[in-house]
């Protein structure tokens, strides 16, 4: 299985959490890669067989919360996926509000069967983020088995 880890960022934790996913996939076997949203081909994409795609949670605590515009036209300007299974995940400073269901919502009109989602605590303090990062492997563990009920559906 190979699979495409998209992410949105604008000062680098998304990145992180991005390529944390991606080093723990590969740890396990799984062929993945990551990359910014925005900046992937369709080459790129026809290859990969599953997608998790990531943003940044952003507006002002309690208006206008949710993914970022970037990440949001990244996943618009996406072929159409035919089926393939996706995950989302965000990072936040304060509450993620919709964030993972409004880039749920645009990968499924994008074509793909979304079953998880996840969303990191990025923070003032390092354990915040290092806590954030501990998570990542249960994140996938949860990411894989979703992917498996998506292939068994589909046969």
């Amino acid at each position: 299985m190979r699979i495409l880890v998209l992410y949105e960022t604008r000062r680098g934790f998304t990145l992180t959490i991005a390529r944390a996913i991606r080093d723990d996939l590969r740890s396990r076997g799984i062929d993945a890669t990551a990359a910014a949203v925005g900046t992937v081909d369709e080459g790129t994409i026809a290859a990969a067989d599953a997608f998790i795609v990531g943003s940044r949670t952003a507006g002002k605590i309690v208006a206008r919360v949710g993914p970022a515009e970037g990440a949001l036209r990244g996943i618009d300007a996406l072929p159409r996926l035919g089926g393939r299974p996706a995950a989302v995940f965000c990072t936040f400073g304060v509450a993620p509000r919709g964030t993972l269901s409004t880039m749920a919502s645009r990968l499924i009109g994008r074509g793909a069967v979304v079953d998880v989602g996840g969303a990191f605590r990025n923070g003032p303090l390092a354990r915040i983020r290092a806590k954030s990062l501990t998570k990542i492997p249960a994140f996938v563990d949860e990411v894989l088995a979703a992917f498996a009920r998506v292939a068994a559906a589909t046969g």
